[in-house]
C-alpha cells in the first residue's frame, strides 16, 4: 500500500473555497463541561472524576496517534505488546491483564470496543478527526452498558462553523516515521460537511514491529426543519502491523531493539485489516415530550492476522447498533430513556498456511445484547444535583466451530449457546456551593459480560472446554467519592474509591481455561493539580491503587499487571506567544508480571519517561514542534508474562508542521 494514493485523493478533494482560521482565544483553565456539544456524553453535573482534552490541548500535544495523546494528556496507562501507544491497550482503575475489556471507548457516544478480548483500534481514529476527549473514570455501566467497568473514552469528532476550514499537518522522525494528516470542515447553504484523512506509517523502533495506517472519513449534518436534523458519517481505514514477539531476560537486557522472529518466517507474524463504518443519526423535537434522538451505526472488519507457521486465520467482524433515546428536562430537571441493540457476527477461517491454501476449521459467532435504560438529574434544592441510572441488559451468544481435520473430535467441534440477564444502576449526588468548589458521592451496581473468546475456543488455540457455558458476567460494586477546588489559576481535585466483584474472569492455566477465578477488591484514589497562566502551565496526576484477590487459592494476593503508583506530569512554559516548551513526565512503580497469581516471580521493574516538546508558532495559521519522546533512552517494558518482555521504545526524534488556510 502506498502512501500517495490516499494524500493525493485528499488533496483533490479538498479543493479551493477555504478561508483562514480564527484566532485562538487567551490561555485559560478549560471548562470540563459543555453540554450542548455534539457527541458529548459528559453530564453537566457528573458526579465523578473526568478530563477534557480540548481541541487546541490535541492540535498543540505533537501526539502521532490518538494513544499517545490519552497518554501524556490524559494521563491514562497504555499497554503494548509492540512498544507503540497506538497499538496499545487502555488500562483504568486497577485493571491489568483484558484491561481493554474493561474500558469502553466510544465516538461521538457510539461504542467502538469489539466483542472478543482485543483492544479496541485506538489507529482507526485520526486526530485529525477530534475536537474533544472526554475520560470518565470509574464504572459507568449503568449510563453506557458492557465494558465500562473501569471507566469511558470518548472521542468528540469535528464540527463544522460556519467559516469553511482547511488544515494540513507533515511530519517525520525516527525509525522512517511519516506522517500526512489533512482535514476541511465547510458549511454550505446548512450542509455541515467535514473531511478528514491521515497517513501513518513507522518501521518500528523494534524489529519486525513496522506497521502503516491509512484512514480517510466524511461528515455530513443538516437541520431539515427546526424540528428535525439528520447526520451521517462515513469512514474507511486500513491498518497493516508485524509483530516483534516476547524477548527472554537475557534477550531483553542485552539487545531490546531484537525480534524474536527473524529469517524466512518473520513475515508470518503479523496482520492486515480493513475497516468500514457508517453512521446515521437523526434528533426530532416532539415538543412537550422532549427530543427523541435515533443514532445508529454499522461497522465490518475483515482481519487477517498470522502468529506463525500453521497459524493463520481470516477474521471477518459485523456490528450493528441502534439506541434510540428520549431526553426531556423542565425547571431542575431532566431524564432520559431509551433502549440499545448491538449484534455481532463474526466469521473466522483457519488456515496451515499463510498463502490460505488449505483451511484447517471454521466457526461462527453471533452475539447480541438488548438493553433497556433510564436516567435522571433532579436538583432538588439549590447548589444540590442528584442523579441516577438503571440498565438491565440480556444477552445471547450462538457459537458453532468445526474442524476440517478432526470433524469427529468433540474438543474442537462445537455447536452450543448461552444467555444471561444482568442489570446496573447508579446513584450519585453533587454539592456545588459556588463557582469554586464542587464535591460528589457515587454508587454503582455494575456488570461485564465475558468476552465471546473468553467463552468460546475457535481461533486454533483449544482450551479444555471449546465452550465454556459455566462463564457468567462479572458483577459488583464501585463507592467514589471526591471534591474538586478552583481559585484563579489553580484547580485541585481529589477522589477516592473502593471497587468489588464477584467472580473475576481470567486464564486458569491448571485448567486450560477462562474462568471467573476469584472475587476482587481496588482500593485507590487519585489526585490531580493543575496551574495554568499566561506563561505557564502544569498538571500533575496521581494514581494509587491497592488491586488484591479476596478469596480461594490467591486470596490476599496483588492482582498481576496492576502497578500500585502512578504518577504523570506536563509542564509547558511559553515565553512568548510565538514559542513555547513543555515536558512530559510520566512514572509506574512496579507490579507483579503477568500470570503470577501466585505473586512468587519477579516484578515488571518501574519506569519513569520524560518527553520534551518544542513548539514554534510564528502566526495564528502556521507552527512546527519538534518532540524528542523517552528523552532520556530509558530501557523499560508495559508488558511482561511468565519471565517474557516486552519492550517499549527507546529515545525517538519527531519533527512536524502545520498550515491552516
Amino acid at each position: 500500500m502506498t502512501r500517495l494514493p490516499l494524500t493525493a485523493f485528499a488533496l483533490a478533494a479538498l479543493g479551493p473555497g477555504t478561508a483562514p482560521l480564527r484566532a485562538e482565544t487567551d490561555r485559560e483553565m478549560p471548562p470540563l463541561v459543555v453540554t450542548a456539544l455534539r457527541g458529548s456524553v459528559l453530564p453537566e453535573h457528573f458526579s465523578g472524576n473526568a478530563t477534557v482534552i480540548d481541541e487546541k490541548q490535541v492540535a498543540e500535544s505533537g501526539s502521532r496517534s490518538l494513544g499517545e495523546l490519552l497518554e501524556t494528556r490524559g494521563g491514562l496507562r497504555l499497554t503494548s505488546p509492540t512498544g507503540d501507544p497506538s497499538r496499545g491497550s487502555i488500562s483504568m482503575r486497577g485493571f491489568g491483564e483484558n484491561s481493554a475489556s474493561r474500558t469502553l471507548v466510544l465516538i461521538d457516544g457510539k461504542p467502538i470496543n469489539r466483542p472478543d478480548m482485543a483492544a479496541a483500534n485506538l489507529q482507526e481514529i485520526p486526530l485529525a478527526r477530534v475536537a474533544r476527549v472526554e475520560i470518565l473514570r470509574g464504572s459507568q455501566t449503568a449510563r453506557f452498558g458492557d465494558q465500562a467497568v473501569g471507566g469511558v473514552i470518548n472521542i468528540v469528532t469535528k464540527q463544522p462553523t460556519n467559516e469553511p476550514t482547511l488544515g494540513i499537518e507533515l511530519a517525520t522522525g525516527s525509525d522512517g516515521w511519516l506522517l500526512t494528516r489533512v482535514s476541511q470542515a465547510m458549511n454550505r447553504d446548512g450542509h455541515k460537511l467535514t473531511l478528514d484523512a491521515e497517513f501513518n506509517q513507522t518501521d518500528g523502533w523494534r524489529d519486525n514491529s513496522a506497521s502503516e495506517t491509512e484512514t480517510i472519513a466524511a461528515g455530513w449534518s443538516h437541520r431539515i426543519s427546526p424540528l428535525l436534523e439528520l447526520s451521517g458519517a462515513l469512514s474507511w481505514g486500513t491498518q497493516d502491523g508485524r509483530f516483534p514477539g516476547p524477548l527472554t531476560t537475557t534477550q531483553y537486557l542485552t539487545k531490546p531493539r531484537q525480534s524474536v522472529y527473524s529469517g524466512p518466517f518473520a513475515d508470518q507474524y503479523g496482520s492486515s485489516q480493513e475497516t468500514v463504518r457508517a453512521d446515521f443519526g437523526a434528533t426530532l423535537e416532539t415538543g412537550a415530550l422532549g427530543s427523541l434522538e435515533l443514532p445508529a451505526s454499522w461497522q465490518s472488519r475483515d482481519l487477517e492476522w498470522n502468529m506463525g507457521p500453521g497459524y493463520h486465520a481470516d477474521n471477518t467482524l459485523s456490528t450493528l447498533t441502534f439506541s434510540p433515546t428520549l431526553r426531556q428536562s423542565g425547571g431542575g430537571w431532566s431524564t432520559e430513556e431509551g433502549l440499545a441493540l448491538r449484534a455481532d457476527w463474526l466469521d473466522v477461517t483457519n488456515y496451515r498456511e499463510m498463502a490460505r491454501l488449505r483451511a484447517t476449521g471454521s466457526a461462527d459467532l453471533t452475539r447480541t445484547v438488548l438493553s433497556l435504560f433510564a436516567a435522571g438529574e433532579w436538583e432538588p434544592w439549590q447548589d444540590w444535583h442528584l442523579n441516577a441510572a438503571v440498565r438491565t441488559a440480556w444477552s445471547a451468544l450462538d457459537a458453532s466451530a468445526r474442524n476440517i481435520r478432526r470433524p469427529a473430535d468433540p474438543t474442537l467441534n462445537f455447536d452450543r449457546s448461552s444467555d444471561e440477564t444482568n442489570t446496573a444502576f447508579q446513584l450519585g449526588g453533587k454539592w456545588e456551593p459556588g463557582a469554586d468548589l464542587t464535591a460528589w458521592l457515587r454508587y454503582d451496581r455494575l456488570y461485564r459480560l465475558p468476552s465471546i473468546d473468553e467463552i468460546a475456543s475457535y481461533q486454533g488455540f483449544p482450551l479444555s472446554q471449546p465452550f465454556n457455558d459455566q462463564l457468567h458476567a462479572e458483577t459488583g460494586h464501585n463507592l467514589e467519592l471526591g471534591a474538586e477546588w478552583t481559585r484563579g489559576p489553580w484547580r485541585l481535585r481529589a477522589n477516592a474509591f473502593a471497587q468489588y466483584l464477584n467472580g473475576e474472569i481470567a486464564y486458569d492455566y491448571t485448567q486450560n481455561l477462562n474462568v471467573n477465578l476469584a472475587d476482587t477488591r481496588r482500593l485507590g484514589g487519585e489526585i490531580e493539580a493543575a496551574y495554568q497562566a499566561d506563561q505557564w502551565s502544569a498538571t500533575v496526576r496521581y494514581a494509587g491503587v491497592d488491586a488484591r484477590f479476596t478469596e480461594g487459592t490467591y486470596d490476599g494476593g496483588r492482582i498481576p499487571l496492576v502497578p500500585a503508583h502512578q504518577l504523570s506530569t506536563l509542564l509547558e512554559y511559553r515565553p512568548w506567544n510565538w514559542l513555547g516548551v513543555g515536558v512530559e513526565h510520566q512514572w509506574q512503580s512496579s507490579c507483579i508480571e503477568g500470570n503470577d497469581f501466585n505473586n512468587t516471580q519477579p516484578d515488571l521493574p518501574s519506569f519513569a519517561v520524560m518527553n520534551l516538546l518544542l513548539t514554534w508558532r510564528p502566526n495564528e495559521n502556521f507552527s512546527c514542534y519538534f518532540r524528542v519522546a523517552n528523552l532520556w533512552d530509558e530501557r523499560y517494558a508495559t508488558l511482561k508474562y511468565s519471565g517474557l518482555w516486552y519492550p517499549a521504545a527507546g529515545r525517538q526524534f519527531q519533527f512536524g508542521i502545520r498550515h491552516a488556510f
